[in-house]
């Protein structure tokens, strides 16, 4: 079967008829494991190098339509209540917004005011959206002139980890943020998978065949075989 891979067509050569609005062409196409660019930008904290700034620590990178908004002002919020486990997991935050810095560092005045909380991470302003669109925060059909709410997960290789992308009226969960990074921190030390609905201290999956003694070594415990292709061991505390 003939499979043309750069026109428009499903997997059986039939044509796939996308309407024009849909046929765009992007500078860049965030993929999992990609390289993040660097860049410079102005932020709430000062002029920020991405790379100098990020370099060695979970880094997540996020978009937020405006400051002074009732959603992003309930993100932003929950984001500064976390900071001891941001620290534990060595999480650095950078959001990115079109809204002037000046305006921004009002914004925070008030979150803190009214939360009691420490915004302790930067936001940076992207005056023309040139950022925004280029890591494809700006959604047209979903809203003109600023960004969804989209997040990068990073290493701290700065290769992309999870993207996750919401629509302007709905905001973020902070909890599967923690859990996600978590559970990045979990494969990434050990190798392990997590199942569907994975929680800090829930059994994680062996997807390969290493040795017994090597499951020992990393989790401290035995695994157990479900069936033929489901591995599970528990990593304790």
């Amino acid at each position: 079967m003939s499979i043309q891979l750069f026109a428009d067509r499903d997997p059986g050569n039939a044509l796939i008829k996308l309407p024009i609005s849909a046929r765009r062409t992007v500078r860049w196409l965030p993929r999992i494991g990609d390289k993040f660019p660097d860049f410079s930008l102005d932020t709430t904290q000062g002029e920020l190098r991405f790379r100098d700034w990020a370099l060695g620590s979970w880094t997540h990178l996020f978009s937020h339509p405006a400051a002074l908004t009732p959603v992003c002002t309930t993100e932003i919020a929950s984001l500064a209540s976390h900071d001891e486990t941001w620290k534990r997991l060595n999480v650095k935050h950078l959001g990115i917004s079109a809204s002037p810095i000046e305006d921004q560092r009002l914004w925070h005045e008030h979150v803190e005011d009214i939360f009691e909380v420490d915004i302790g991470f930067p936001i940076g302003h992207d005056p023309m959206l040139t950022l925004s669109q280029l890591f494809g925060m700006i959604h047209d059909e979903e809203a003109t002139g600023h960004a969804i709410r989209k997040s990068f997960i990073l290493t701290p290789e700065l290769r992309i980890a999870v993207m996750m992308e919401y629509p302007v009226h709905i905001g973020r969960s902070t909890a599967e943020l923690i859990r996600v990074i978590e559970a990045l921190q979990l494969v990434d030390a050990t190798g392990a998978a997590t199942p569907a609905d994975w929680m800090p201290g829930d059994v994680a999956l062996v997807p390969d065949e290493r040795s017994e003694t090597e499951v020992l070594r990393q989790f401290g415990a035995l695994s157990r075989r479900i069936i033929s292709y489901l591995r599970v061991v528990d990593p304790g505390p």
